[in-house]
């Protein structure tokens, strides 16, 4: 439905022994394909069948994911704790150093769960990293949000839009988002 990368999410927990498949399968047929996963086997064979971009990187799992030939996006550890963005500096730095792409995505919260504070995150990442790639997971917020996704989406697009966030993450798995 219009997508330019497929995003292959998994279920925390859980090991998925056909991600490689799909994968393969998707870019088989000219797809771009992500993986949404922190189950290293998951990942690394995604990656190895062609997933361009892994969602997620963090501390737990920067080491190996830094050397998959994939981009990453790197979350915080605790998107509402004290020290994000001292821990979304450490790794950027560490992957900047290793050559490994990236963008970030400090984490947008659900109405009602921090959701203001989320988006003051997104501002003071572009406060501090005027020129750094950063991804907005807006499915995160619509797929949560009982009300028509297309109004919600317009308005975290133009967010997206003022602050130079070029890419987003969009679900339209529940009903009321069919349309994300």
């Amino acid at each position: 439905n219009g997508a330019d990368v497929i995003d292959l999410g998994c279920v925390p927990g859980e090991s998925w022994s056909r991600a490689a498949d799909v994968t393969r399968m998707l870019c088989d047929h000219g797809f771009r394909v992500s993986i949404d996963s922190f189950e290293r086997a998951e990942v690394e064979a995604a990656a190895a069948a062609g997933a361009e971009l892994v969602l997620s990187c963090n501390s737990s799992n920067i080491e190996w994911a830094s050397e998959l030939g994939a981009e990453l996006v790197v979350v915080p550890d605790d998107p509402r704790g004290p020290a994000v963005f001292d821990e979304l500096d450490r790794m950027m730095d560490l992957l900047a150093k290793r050559g490994t792409r990236f963008r970030i995505d400090p984490v947008i919260e659900p109405i009602g769960f921090g959701f203001a504070a989320s988006l003051a995150r997104y501002f003071e990442c572009r406060r501090r990293w005027p020129d750094v790639a950063m991804m907005m997971g807006i499915g995160n917020l619509t797929e949560l949000t009982d009300v028509d996704s297309a109004g919600v989406n317009v308005l975290l697009l133009a967010i997206c839009e003022e602050l130079g966030i070029k890419s987003v993450l969009t679900t339209q798995v529940i009903n009321w988002a069919r349309s994300s």
